[in-house]
C-alpha cells in the first residue's frame, strides 16, 4: 500500500510538473510568445531606424531646396519629375519580362 502511495504521489508531481512546463512554453507569457514578441520588437525597430535615416535625408534635401541648390532642383527634376536638360537624349530600356518567352532550343 505505501509503495501504490509514493507512485500515485511521483506521478502527480511528474504530470504537475510537465504541466508547468508546457504552460511555460506555451503560454501568452511563455517562452514561444516571448520570442515571437522579441522578433517583431527587432522589425519594429529596424523599421523605426530605416525610417529615421530617411527623415533625416529629407531634412537635408528640404535644407538644399531652401537655399535653392541647383544641384538639388535639378535631382530632384530628372528622378522624380522625369525632366530632362535640353540637349539630354533619353534611352528607354524596356523592363525584361518574369516568363521566359524564347522559344527553348530544338535540335
Amino acid at each position: 500500500m505505501k509503495g501504490l502511495m509514493v507512485r500515485i504521489a511521483v506521478s502527480v508531481f511528474g504530470l504537475a510538473t510537465l504541466a508547468m512546463l508546457l504552460l511555460a512554453a506555451y503560454d501568452n507569457h511563455g517562452y514561444f510568445a516571448v520570442n515571437a514578441r522579441s522578433l517583431q520588437l527587432k522589425s519594429i525597430e529596424t523599421a523605426t531606424h530605416d525610417l529615421e535615416r530617411e527623415i533625416e535625408s529629407l531634412k537635408e534635401e528640404n535644407k538644399a531646396l531652401d537655399r535653392k541648390d541647383p544641384g538639388i532642383i535639378e535631382k530632384i527634376g530628372i528622378e522624380d519629375l522625369n525632366l530632362v536638360n535640353p540637349g539630354d537624349v533619353i534611352i528607354t530600356i524596356p523592363e525584361a519580362s518574369t516568363s521566359d518567352s524564347t522559344p527553348a532550343n530544338q535540335n
